[in-house]
């Protein structure tokens, strides 16, 4: 008997707003300035949700555990948000994206589609940050 077993495949949701030059831009700006106020030591955008409920967001202290990982402490980032390396990185993937000749930049977002669709690696991102913020809130 012979069975085929179809690779799984997953919808590519950060190529989706990488393919948008306009959409990236304004997140990766906003996420820049945000970060770069913070450093500064100038005041952020406070959280809306925590504003509106009290309740921390899954984001929250995201900003300084990655204000640390910049200034090079690893332990007091992980302390405060495990995900800062993955905000950085998203970041930085951004940024490139931005700044990328249009052949260059369309093999980068084939790459990352590829690999998104393959591992559905956002998908286990956000879950993950949804179980360790329920976590979070139960400490």
């Amino acid at each position: 008997m012979n069975v085929s077993v179809k690779a799984m495949r997953f919808t590519p949701v950060f190529t989706s707003i990488l393919e948008k030059r306009g959409e990236t831009l304004t997140l990766a700006v906003a996420g820049a300035a945000h970060l770069g106020l913070s450093l500064a030591g100038l005041p952020a955008w406070a959280c809306p949700f925590r504003a509106a409920t009290g309740i921390p967001c899954p984001g929250c202290g995201l900003t300084l555990a990655t204000m640390e990982l910049l200034r090079g402490d690893l332990s007091a980032s992980f302390r405060i948000h495990a995900f800062a390396p993955i905000f950085l990185l998203a970041l930085l993937v951004m940024g490139i994206i931005i700044v990328l000749p249009e052949s260059q930049r369309n093999e980068m977002l084939k790459k990352v589609s590829h690999l998104e669709s393959r591992t559905g690696i956002t998908a286990w991102v956000l879950f993950s940050m949804m179980l360790y913020w329920a976590i979070r809130l139960m400490a």
